[in-house]
């Protein structure tokens, strides 16, 4: 993930992937984006997390409670699915690390690869602030460049 907002040093327009996750790219919008991942990976007040596993919810794959930063509640759903890809345990790292209010403050506006590209492409400013297009973006399915 540093790669991901490492990479976007000195471009001034929005790549395909951008795109197709977050719609329009409005200078306002990248900054948000990269300011989101730079505080998930390496800026985050966060030193560790706990993950708390008694998570008893049967259709849920974690949760976190965004104004106490650190702690994942793991549900069941979340061992069932593969280390990677597409709604993988990466992925929900990803989502769920993103909705701690000192990372990002996002929310849950649109879940699946389908109402998030819609999303992007009706209302961007809500996809910038969408978990599930953060974590789209970071795990890059479809693959765009």
């Amino acid at each position: 993930m540093r790669s991901i907002s490492d990479s976007w040093a000195g471009s001034s327009s929005g790549t395909k992937r951008y795109t197709h996750w977050f719609g329009e790219c409005s200078d306002e919008n990248r900054n948000i984006i990269q300011s989101h991942f730079r505080r998930i990976v390496s800026d985050s007040q966060i030193a560790s997390y706990t993950c708390d596993c008694t998570c008893d919810k049967d259709d849920v794959y974690a949760y976190v409670r965004p104004d106490q930063p650190g702690t994942m509640y793991i549900c069941q759903m979340f061992f069932a699915s593969p280390l990677t890809g597409t709604d993988s345990q990466a992925d929900t790292l990803v989502h769920e690390s993103s909705h701690f209010t000192i990372n990002s403050g996002t929310f849950d506006y649109a879940y699946g690869q389908d109402d998030c590209t819609e999303l992007a492409q009706s209302n961007p400013a809500n996809a910038v602030m969408n978990a599930d297009s953060h974590e789209y973006f970071a795990e890059n399915i479809p693959f765009e460049s």
